[in-house]
């Protein structure tokens, strides 16, 4: 069930009513608590003195000595945590076992937020009441009574029960049994009159003093929604809210400039994406339309034709696969939902893949550091994407006598994915671009494009190392770069280790 909505301001209202209500409510718990706390003190030493005259019968019948006996008092006084003591009826004791605890969970929660009550103890009350054969709950009863007394300042409950026999010998036999409470919380309860007033006297102040710390609270966080809805309303929302500083409104704000500046970067890239993906479809397309033309204009012989041909095959192609790259992207980028998983042996699929696009790049020479198994959790057509375009990637740069190294680890409960080439290396400007969609270096001739110059596209359509990205990040892991001054590059791909 969903709780009604309340204001904060009005939160605060009621928070500060609820303070001053919480004593009163203490009290009145107090008060039926008591009462309780008496009806079970007096059951309990009940219960303990018939108990204990069972066990003084069967002693006898039994003909046990003082220390068995002694013993089997002792067990029922600590079954119901009460005093026990057997006494005759011209006040000569036999019996004296003290279990009771005198304290219990309230008294002790009473003792930490009040102090000590300085209650006495049990054996310090009792020794006010005299001798127990003339106290009147044994004189004014022929059987026994039971009963309870208070301490002064009433700091300690103490509840008896008394039983009277007749032994073997003729002798009486008094059973007087007790158990105490102390009340930490009688101090609260003694001045309850006093807090009742002091509540009804602070409650208007309180009130007042509420509603103006509401107010406090609120208004900023108005003013910070009127100011997001408007930046929701804008065409182009800027991360510029200015709150005043120093408190968690101005935090909160922060925040929102944040979340404004990364929508607003995310905002960039999709155009710049959008912008790169009409590019990329424009030649091809142009290429198609310029045939369609050619076609359209009249008759072509026969090695015109054939031209025409390769140019719709080459842009068709051309086609298809960005198409298919970027559906593949999305789905990656996505989570690949509905993609089943299974155990991948990482290592084995590099072996694979290398052996594969080798004979793609007879220049290139090829080493394999793969010989122990690397499960992996994942997708096996997705994880062989990252693998092929990294040794694609590398073996087209490594040039001619080059060398592409693939390498898979296991360290420390995750799996290292590792490829290195010999090629020119990547510049510094273009190291933190790498996995941008749509972002080659692959030139005419493998030249590297200048610095600020916009990334030239005769090779490769930009998409694989986004790719891989998307696919490592998909599968709970992460992918790196980087490349020592001449000495080729090297991406790492990272993901968790298949559980054991």
């Amino acid at each position: 069930m969903r709780l009604p909505r309340i204001p904060l301001r009005w939160s605060a209202v009621l928070m500060v009513i609820a303070m001053l209500v919480v004593p009163q409510l203490l009290v009145v718990g107090w008060s039926v608590m008591e009462r309780d706390i008496a009806g079970k003190l007096q059951w309990h030493t009940r219960e303990a003195a018939d108990e204990a005259a069972v066990a003084l019968r069967t002693a006898e019948a039994e003909g046990f000595d003082g220390p068995k006996t002694e013993a089997a008092l002792d067990e029922v006084a600590s079954r119901w945590g009460t005093r026990i003591r057997v006494v005759y009826g011209d006040g000569a004791e036999r019996f004296d076992v003290d279990r009771d605890q005198g304290t219990d969970l309230v008294h002790q929660v009473g003792t930490l937020f009040f102090g000590p009550d300085g209650a006495p103890t049990l054996r310090e009350f009792d020794e006010t009441l005299g001798p127990v054969h003339a106290r009147e709950e044994i004189v004014g009863f022929a059987g026994g009574g039971t009963g309870c007394r208070r301490s002064p300042a009433a700091k300690l409950l103490v509840c008896h029960a008394a039983r009277a026999l007749v032994n073997a010998d003729g002798r009486t036999e008094i059973i007087y049994v007790q158990e105490s409470s102390r009340r930490a919380v009688r101090v609260l309860y003694d001045l309850r009159y006093h807090l009742l007033r002091l509540s009804l006297f602070m409650l208007p102040l309180a009130l007042v003093f509420s509603w103006w710390m509401g107010r406090r609270m609120v208004r900023p966080i108005a003013w910070l929604r009127e100011r997001v809805l408007e930046k929701a309303r804008s065409a182009n929302p800027r991360a510029d809210l200015d709150p005043p500083p120093g408190d968690e409104v101005a935090d909160l704000a922060n925040a929102f400039n944040d979340l404004l500046g990364a929508l607003d970067e995310r905002r960039r890239q999709n155009e710049a994406f959008v912008a790169d993906l009409v590019h990329e479809f424009k030649n091809p397309v142009a290429a198609i339309r310029a045939c369609a033309d050619a076609l359209d204009a009249g008759s072509v012989d026969e090695k015109r034709a054939a031209r025409i041909a390769k140019i719709l095959a080459d842009s068709s192609t051309r086609l298809d696969r960005l198409v298919s790259q970027f559906l593949e992207l999305a789905r990656a980028e996505a989570g690949m939902p509905n993609e089943a998983r299974a155990s991948v042996d990482l290592a084995a699929l590099a072996r694979g893949v290398a052996s594969a696009v080798e004979p793609s790049h007879p220049d290139v020479r090829f080493v394999i550091d793969a010989a122990e198994p690397a499960p992996v959790v994942g997708v096996e057509p997705r994880l062989d994407s990252v693998v092929r375009n990294l040794v694609d990637n590398a073996a087209s740069f490594a040039g001619e006598g080059g060398e592409v190294r693939v390498g898979v680890k296991s360290a420390a409960g995750e799996i290292v994915l590792e490829v290195s080439d010999t090629g020119p290396g990547i510049a510094d400007h273009d190291l933190p671009r790498m996995f941008e969609r749509f972002f080659t270096t692959r030139a005419i001739g493998g030249d590297p494009a200048p610095p600020d110059a916009p990334p030239r596209r005769t090779k490769g359509t930009g998409l694989g190392l986004a790719l891989v990205k998307a696919v490592a990040e998909a599968h709970g892991g992460r992918v790196s770069a980087h490349s020592p001054p001449g000495k080729g590059a090297t991406f790492r791909v990272v993901l968790p280790a298949a559980p054991a």
